[in-house]
């Protein structure tokens, strides 16, 4: 069953990085960080605060690929 909870894409900041990050925000909760590591290679990191949380699959799938061509698109 598909979940009725906005999700939107944030593009955030890390000096220390050679690429953005983007956070994938549920309503204004941060669930996790996406983005290409300096090595070029996509790296995710979820939130602590959203321990438990369940996505559907392919709900989720669709997520990361939005972000990773975020991520790629921002190279």
């Amino acid at each position: 069953m598909m979940d009725n909870v906005s999700y939107r894409w944030r593009k955030t900041t890390d000096i220390n990085r050679e690429y953005a990050l983007f956070e994938l925000l549920e309503g204004e909760t941060p669930v996790l960080e996406l983005g290409l590591s300096d090595e070029g290679i996509l790296e995710v990191v979820f939130n602590p605060s959203v321990s438990g949380r369940i996505f559907e699959l392919e709900h989720f799938l669709k997520l990361l690929d939005e972000g990773r061509a975020l991520a790629e698109r921002d190279r």
